[in-house]
């Protein structure tokens, strides 16, 4: 099976986008707002791989984010995949809370479209944060013949001194492809750090925060295995945690229903941690599987324990990612 593949500027919503085709996967990234990736679809099935809240992008409606921007990448949170620069950052004339984290995710990047006849489209995509003294250069990439996007990135620091920054990805996967009798694949070394418990905690060792990826302690109490996608509920549980990735082994999803898997490739040296948030509830019935650089949520810890990019001034930090589906067999 072979094609061209286009690129094509729209808006969605009201917001400025651009979607990337070939024969096997359709991307709407939306430049207008952080160059979110809001659709990611499976064409062979027409299936949406991402989870938009009830809302999706409504509470943003006549919203110009180059006048308002968004304070915290989950205000008014459709849903779909953000870009998180950063989660938490420190440098010399600020700091980045969590009130504030993912500064990328709330304003329009600029951008400019490569077409290579039909064979390929990549879209590259720069901003200057606002705030923090980062520049962004993002190009997402689709080849004809491939079922998968890429993404490769730079960031630079502009400041005079150092910037102590937490990097995450958040693709949050949503129904029908995720449901309970798909599965969550996890390298079989990979170790849950429970952040949350640390965090009420900071003088025990860190070990003693070390989980099973098959037996994790929510904040209730109840053990959650990671790999397992629990039924919806109208008082679904949300949980959240960071998994420690060795450098070998699979992530993604299967879904034996669909008969399709989805794998997720990126550098792991630059992130060498992979944040889990799940929530089975109805109004928001999803498996996020982030790709980060740290598992702590506090950039002091992240500094004190060496778990965060520390950028000199001018240095630049490059990073890849890969996204690619499939049938299971």
């Amino acid at each position: 099976m072979n094609g061209a593949c286009t690129a094509t500027e729209l808006l969605i919503e009201g917001i400025q986008a651009v979607r990337l085709e070939n024969e096997w996967l359709c991307a709407a990234v939306l430049v207008g707002k952080g160059t979110d990736i809001w659709e990611l679809v499976y064409k062979p099935l027409n299936l949406e791989l991402l989870m938009r809240t009830k809302n999706g992008l409504t509470p943003y409606e006549g919203r110009d984010f180059r006048e308002i921007r968004l304070v915290h990448y989950a205000e008014g949170y459709p849903g779909g995949w953000q870009e998180i620069i950063p989660n938490r950052a420190l440098f010399g004339s600020g700091e980045v809370g969590a009130s504030e984290e993912g500064e990328s995710a709330g304003v329009p990047w600029e951008y400019r479209i490569d077409r290579e006849d039909g064979h390929g489209v990549s879209l590259h995509c720069r901003l200057s944060l606002p705030y923090t003294p980062l520049t962004v250069e993002k190009t997402i990439t689709l080849k004809a013949g491939e079922r998968a996007i890429r993404l490769t990135e730079r960031i630079t620091n502009r400041d005079g001194d150092v910037v102590h920054l937490i990097w995450t990805h958040h693709p949050a996967f949503g129904a029908p492809f995720i449901g309970e009798r798909a599965k969550v694949v996890l390298p079989k070394d990979s170790i849950a750090f429970n952040v949350l418990r640390y965090e009420n905690n900071r003088s025990e060792s860190l070990a003693s925060f070390e989980e099973e990826i098959t037996s994790v302690t929510l904040p209730g109490g109840k053990r959650k295995n990671l790999l397992e996608i629990d039924p919806r509920k109208a008082d679904g549980e949300e949980c959240y945690i960071p998994v420690r990735i060795p450098a070998e082994g699979e992530v993604g999803i299967d879904n034996p229903d669909l008969n399709v898997k989805l794998r997720l490739e990126w550098d792991r040296d630059a992130f060498p941690c992979l944040r889990y948030w799940s929530n089975n509830d109805e109004g928001k019935y999803t498996v996020a599987l982030e790709p980060s650089t740290s598992w702590f949520s506090d950039i002091r810890d992240c500094i004190r324990h060496d778990n965060c990019i520390s950028l000199q001034p001018m240095e630049e930090r490059q990073f890849w990612l890969k996204i690619g589906v499939e049938q299971l067999q």
